[in-house]
């Protein structure tokens, strides 16, 4: 199978449309969703509550594509700090 060639703006258009993936193009950075998160209750990690788990082997990629060719940088956090896309 041949190999894809990606453009940022054919991929931000595609992540737009996941729910564990923000990108921030002004400053080059992707927020991710992490699995777990910090249940001060029950003092352990427990599943992160929001995630869908939406992002398969092409949005890896395409997530891939950016960090490894354009320089972008992904944050892992627990829920995203802004609401923007």
């Amino acid at each position: 199978m041949a190999r894809k060639q990606h453009s940022t703006e054919e991929v931000l258009f595609s992540l737009r449309k996941k729910n564990d993936v923000k990108a921030f193009p002004e400053n080059q950075v992707l927020e991710i969703l992490k699995d777990e998160v910090w249940d001060k209750e029950k003092q352990m990690n427990v599943p992160n509550p929001i995630k869908k788990w939406d992002l398969g082997n092409g949005s890896w990629g395409k997530i891939d594509y950016l960090t490894k060719h354009k320089d972008w940088i992904i944050i892992n956090v627990a829920k995203f700090t802004s609401t923007r896309r």
